[in-house]
């Protein structure tokens, strides 16, 4: 056993399943468990986690926090194996790269969705599986990169294998950490379903990596401050949202939801301009001097079909626009001139004009009701090349992995650690 110990780890994901059947190899087992704590897990090293992502999550998170210190082998099982094809248990301790019950699978299966039967179906018709916005194959080759050269791969079905130390780092850490990013949300994502027809693609088929974003939470930054500056596409600063801070004039791109915060742009004779993309509705809050009246502009709507300007304190509608106005993929410039017309323009065209009885702005608010689709940067200075963005988190906004997840699915992403 001592020799099987310096060689040999088993990796369990467990939910509520009976582990008995691993006591003779308890010395070696690491159980993930994510139900309940049965008495026998006391036999057992334990890491608790949340019930999300199937094995697959589990997996993959076991390498993420194990990458530098993996055993030789690494048997990963689920918490019950014997409704599973599986091989027995003295096999997957052979001195191979990888083994496991295989079938052979045709990969043009995988270019249509799956045809989820039984239990599986069931979990889609009551909304607890989360169905992929992706083809596996699509998902495979674009999203994660795989190679897909050959037109018949081998599938482990149930997901119980052992694999050696040099086929997992025989891929960057990165890779593993991107794939955790479609699993890591939902208790049972389709993309799950996806690894379970994959594992030995991604640990025998070559990748292509992604272009990376690194990002940095509560510190300002200079070039100097960050290593292997070049390999970064960009680079994003997270700032605590602290009321009138002045942020020394650095571009900030705002991520608010549900709650007006107050900024100041740069005003020139009641002229100033924001610069926006998404694909929701952003808010801009005008406020007057001497009066209590606010104008509210809405860009884009529920649908980013209408755009409208409306009485904030009657709560009605003075004027609409009606077409798309914002862009998820690009900054879209909006100009304000107040005077005593009202004339806003979007890239330099018109969309808003009326007469105004309001003169001196106070104050110039903005929000979003969605978390994850408006991006504001109102400096004058914007550079639209600059590696280096800076953002605002509140407490409205501190998941800044479901920020990335939302939003920068073609880019690896990962902490810069000064």
């Amino acid at each position: 056993m001592d020799d099987i110990k310096k060689k040999y780890q088993i990796v369990v994901s467990r939910y509520k399943e009976d582990i008995s059947w691993l006591i003779l190899f308890k010395n070696i087992t690491l159980v993930y468990n994510k139900g309940n704590n049965d008495h026998l897990l006391s036999k057992f090293d334990t890491v608790q986690l949340p019930n999300i992502g199937r094995e697959s999550h589990t997996y993959l998170y076991h390498i993420v926090q194990n990458y530098d210190n993996l055993a030789d082998h690494t048997i990963f099982f689920q918490g019950k194996i014997n409704d599973h094809k599986v091989l027995d248990i003295e096999d997957y301790f052979k001195n191979d790269n990888f083994i496991a019950k295989f079938n052979k699978f045709e990969i043009n299966i995988l270019k249509s969705n799956i045809n989820h039967i039984g239990k599986w179906k069931n979990d889609i018709i009551t909304g607890r599986m989360k169905l992929s916005k992706y083809l596996p194959y699509d998902w495979l080759t674009n999203q994660i990169g795989i190679c897909i050269n050959e037109e018949f791969t081998k599938i482990v079905w149930g997901a119980n294998f052992s694999v050696h130390r040099d086929l997992i780092l025989s891929k960057p850490k990165i890779f593993y950490q991107n794939i955790l990013r479609y699993i890591e949300d939902h208790i049972n994502p389709e993309e799950g379903h996806f690894l379970e027809r994959s594992w030995y693609m991604i640990f025998h088929n070559n990748f292509i990596p992604k272009s990376k974003i690194g990002y940095v939470e509560d510190i300002y930054l200079e070039n100097k401050n960050i290593k292997n500056i070049e390999d970064y596409e960009e680079i994003h600063v997270w700032l605590d949202y602290i009321p009138n801070k002045d942020y020394n004039n650095i571009i900030l791109n705002y991520v608010i939801y549900n709650k007006y915060i107050t900024v100041f742009p740069k005003i020139d004779n009641n002229i100033f301009y924001f610069m926006i993309k998404g694909t929701n509705d952003a808010h801009i809050l005008l406020e007057f001097e001497e009066t209590e009246f606010k104008y509210e502009f809405i860009l884009g709507g529920w649908s980013n079909s209408r755009a409208v300007i409306r009485d904030y304190n009657n709560n009605t509608i003075i004027h609409s626009y009606e077409g798309s106005v914002l862009n998820k993929y690009e900054y879209i410039k909006f100009e304000f001139n107040i005077s005593n017309e009202i004339n806003i323009t979007k890239n330099n065209i018109s969309i808003f004009n009326f007469k105004n009885e309001y003169l001196n702005i106070k104050n110039i608010k903005i929000k979003s009701y969605f978390n994850s689709d408006i991006f504001w940067d109102y400096e004058s200075k914007f550079i639209e090349n600059s590696k280096f963005k800076y953002y605002l988190k509140n407490d409205t906004y501190k998941d800044i992995k479901k920020f990335y997840n939302n939003n920068y699915l073609d880019y690896y992403v990962e902490k810069i650690i000064i």
